[in-house]
């Protein structure tokens, strides 16, 4: 850069904000949304306690202390063992299957043509209602439970995944081809590559959709784990630990979904800063 009078200036480069700044903004954001979770979990406190009966909503500290007991228990353990199977046999065969059925769809028109109408019906129709199909063709057993969280993960894992691939820099692809770089060369060292981020979101969201779908098929398919400790809690109007078993599920959710955001973190290291000002 040069400026009026001729003399060569540096141009100042792009960058992020300094880190000192980028550690306070994280922090302010865990404080605040930390705060909004501790005013919720007061209310919800105060409100059980203004109840004359705890039939219904009982309050946090009845939930947790029989969120501590039900841990200390085998009943939970083995409930989360049994449900644990088919998710993790359903989330798996959709990373699978939907990782590269989502690269194949980014980068060929002939296979976006061919199948993007059916995933377009798959992601507008709700899931849940394809249980009762699944039951017809594959039973009760733990073949159709895992197709259950198959299908409620799989849509968002190919169409993520084919977002990440399309949008892969062109003039990357251009310059490979121009270098006489084979397609199978092309796709390991610059389409893969940078279908990466794609590919993690990917991941992350569908790890949340196998989460529900785990849920759904313990509540409307067959309960065997925790879906029968739901039900035989709300026979017995056990409200302390119906909501004491709710609550672990999200616990698990989140946890998982936290793991799954630190690998993607940890693997996109090498990017450069998205929100670039100038220093």
């Amino acid at each position: 850069m040069i400026d009026p009078i001729g003399v060569p200036q540096l141009q100042e480069p792009l960058a992020g904000p300094p880190s000192g700044r980028r550690l306070i903004d994280r922090w302010g954001r865990t404080l605040v949304g930390g705060a909004a979770v501790g005013l919720v979990l007061l209310g919800w406190e105060l409100y059980g306690r203004s109840l004359e009966s705890n039939l219904f909503i009982p309050t946090l500290s009845q939930v947790v202390r029989a969120l501590v007991e039900l841990g200390g228990s085998a009943d939970l353990w083995l409930a989360y063992g049994d449900t644990l199977v088919p998710f993790a046999w359903g989330w798996s065969l959709a990373l699978v299957v939907g990782v590269p059925s989502g690269l194949l769809l980014g980068r060929s028109r002939v296979a976006t043509g061919l199948t993007m109408p059916y995933l377009a019906f798959l992601n507008a129709l709700p899931i849940s209602t394809l249980v009762p199909v699944v039951v017809i063709v594959l039973g009760i057993g733990l073949t159709a439970r895992s197709a259950v969280v198959f299908l409620f993960a799989i849509v968002d894992v190919v169409l993520m995944t084919a977002a990440g691939a399309l949008y892969v820099d062109p003039e990357l692809v251009e310059m490979a081809r121009s270098f006489g770089m084979s397609r199978g060369r092309r796709f390991l060292r610059v389409i893969f590559p940078g279908s990466m981020p794609g590919i993690l979101a990917a991941i992350r969201v569908g790890t949340g959709r196998a989460v529900v779908g785990m849920v759904v098929m313990e509540l409307l398919l067959v309960s065997v784990g925790v879906g029968r400790l739901i039900s035989r809690f709300r026979s017995g109007f056990q409200s302390p630990e119906l909501y004491a078993v709710v609550l672990s599920l999200a616990i698990f959710g989140l946890a998982l979904l936290a793991l799954v955001r630190r690998v993607e973190l940890r693997a996109l290291k090498w990017r450069p800063p998205q929100d670039g000002t100038r220093g």
